[in-house]
């Protein structure tokens, strides 16, 4: 009865000698010496006390307790091998699943207009978004990767920019500004009805952030209207109020003049969105891709 495991590279060394039927030739395939096979296939025949090789000056062939062997664990080196070509192949060709946690505007206005001709080009890499407006830890729980406004990104992660600065504006309908007038400074903002947001349930309002006089200022908003998601823009549509919102999200309402912006000499930027990931090495070519796809370029 074996009380250890023989040693598995003389295992190996075992099946590659009997499918060459030569010391000589397998050698040459595994590079090594000839003399290396011979003291590996000594130490295997001496560990299980039994004998693997009829030898002769000019050949060799397999005992009977070779050829059980061999039948009993070739097929296991090979489906090794067979998963090793796999791996090869998943590093060569692009395909995989990429896993992201991003926030719902990254999502919806950063990441998706750049996958949607991505993965239709690409249909052996799938993406899975996660949408999240709070921060999670990717690496616990199974994210590839990450999407976050520059200062919540932690410092060991290795961190690519996908946007601009990200711009916030306040911003409200002609409708609901009509026979109002317009306020002049952060604190009027109380005289209006606003359209806020919390991460969760388990967050407090969220504070709005301005700058003022080049100092970053908080306003803490008692909203008629709250959601945490992107009906904000439309709430603001509607006429219920003025939202803080991304300018990038607002640009083309602004632009064709359905919202208009107020207060713009407060309005704060904060850092470029990024992706962020723990490692750089042993990525796949499908997660290679979809970082360079989604970089920032000028």
């Amino acid at each position: 009865m074996l009380h250890n495991l023989p040693n598995l590279n003389e295992l190996y060394f075992f099946v590659q000698i009997a499918n060459a039927g030569s010391f000589t030739k397998a050698a040459e395939r595994l590079g090594v010496t000839t003399s290396a096979l011979s003291q590996n296939m000594r130490s295997l025949e001496k560990h299980l006390d039994v004998r693997l090789f009829n030898r002769t000056t000019r050949s060799i062939s397999t005992t009977e307790a070779g050829e059980k062997l061999l039948a009993e664990i070739a097929p296991h080196f090979l489906a090794i091998a067979d998963a090793v070509r796999h791996l090869d192949e998943i590093r060569d060709e692009p395909q995989g699943t990429i896993r992201i946690n991003t926030s719902e505007i990254a999502a919806n206005l950063i990441i998706y207009p750049k996958l949607q001709p991505f993965l239709l080009a690409n249909p052996h890499i799938k993406v899975e978004l996660v949408i999240d407006n709070r921060w999670v830890d990717i690496v616990a729980q199974g994210f590839d990767m990450g999407v976050r406004l520059g200062y919540a990104v932690f410092n060991d992660m290795i961190a690519v920019q996908i946007s601009e600065p990200m711009k916030m504006v306040l911003v409200a309908s002609p409708g609901y500004l009509k026979d109002k007038p317009l306020p002049k400074k952060i604190n009027d903002l109380t005289n209006y009805h606003l359209i806020g947001s919390r991460f969760s349930s388990e967050h407090s309002q969220l504070e709005w952030e301005f700058m003022d006089k080049g100092q970053k200022v908080g306003f803490q908003p008692t909203p008629q209207f709250s959601i945490n998601n992107d009906l904000r823009t439309q709430a603001a549509l509607d006429g219920f109020g003025i939202a803080w919102l991304p300018e990038i999200r607002v640009h083309e309402e602004l632009k064709n003049g359905n919202l208009v912006e107020i207060l713009p000499q407060y309005a704060y930027t904060y850092d470029p969105f990024y992706i962020y990931y723990p490692n750089r090495k042993g990525n796949s070519k499908a997660f290679q891709m979809v970082v360079e796809l989604l970089k920032f370029k000028k």
